[in-house]
């Protein structure tokens, strides 16, 4: 069944989905958008800079990979088809995100509501899946106050999870929710799998509404990760949320720490420590290309 109905099979088959990342020219929408596709997802990379999406799209489908800035997609094997062949994938204006099965909000938290705002009307009614990766604690760039002063990721008075802070502002009742990928370091995740330096530790936390959740539970499946997904819905989501310090809910009665479950999450500090050397390496043979 097409994923914008009412039901969903518990098996989805992800090549029937279209996926647009908003804004997808980041570092986990590059790696994200890499992976999904060679798994056979029709992918469309959205940005306010169409030619900017267009160049990393571009890289992509040559099999040379992108690498740039703290972005590293590896080029991809040689003993397959041209990806340019096989791969749906595509660049897009942000506008163009509407037209998709799944969304994927890859824009830093503070300003990703700013960008799906003005897109709401032509998604309200039509059952649309969000998946959400803005990590509102783990955003260096967010804006201060007048006297400089840190405000708050989320203000107060909104729903302390950035997924339910989206959701309550698009207000349909049509569309289902989820959040994921909040611990999974953008460098662990290759086109063609997981990075070696995951080691065993595939897990992608997830949660959320449960068509969201079978459709992103196939995505994460598809480029051989692992989805462990936490009881509740959407509303246990403030639970989940991180900073740098781990998880933002302490004591006794707080779900476990990241990378330190028993269920295979990966935490932001649990990839082996070679992933800095590697990040470092690819960074100096740039200079050599």
């Amino acid at each position: 069944m097409h994923p914008s109905g009412n039901h969903i099979d518990a098996e989805v088959d992800v090549r029937t989905l279209s996926v647009a990342l908003l804004s997808g020219t980041g570092r986990m929408g590059v790696h994200l958008s890499a992976a999904w596709a060679h798994a056979g997802m029709d992918v469309r990379v959205c940005s306010r800079r169409k030619e900017k999406a267009q160049q990393i799209v571009d890289a992509l489908l040559s099999g040379q990979g992108y690498s740039t800035g703290q972005i590293m997609v590896p080029p991809h094997p040689c003993d397959r088809p041209a990806p340019s062949a096989s791969w749906r994938l595509q660049a897009g204006r942000v506008e163009e995100a509407a037209d998709a099965d799944v969304i994927v909000l890859a824009s830093p938290f503070h300003v990703m509501w700013r960008t799906l705002e003005p897109l709401a009307p032509r998604m309200r009614g039509k059952g649309k899946i969000f998946i959400d990766l803005t990590n509102p604690w783990l955003n260096t760039s967010a804006p201060k106050g007048p006297r400089g002063q840190t405000l708050p990721p989320i203000p107060k008075a909104e729903p302390q999870a950035s997924v339910l802070f989206h959701k309550t502002r698009f207000n349909d009742p049509t569309s289902s929710w989820c959040h994921a990928y909040r611990h999974v370091f953008w460098m662990l995740i290759h086109p063609t799998g997981p990075n070696p330096r995951c080691g065993e530790r595939l897990g992608v936390e997830l949660l959320g509404d449960p068509r969201a959740v079978a459709v992103c539970t196939a995505m994460i499946k598809a480029h051989g990760f692992k989805p462990v997904i936490r009881p509740g819905g959407c509303e246990v989501a403030p639970r989940y949320e991180i900073s740098m310090l781990g998880r933002r809910e302490k004591g006794p009665d707080a779900p476990p720490a990241a990378g330190s479950d028993p269920d295979g999450l990966i935490g932001p500090f649990s990839a082996s420590p070679l992933i800095a050397v590697d990040a470092l390496l690819e960074k100096a043979a740039r200079h050599f290309r």
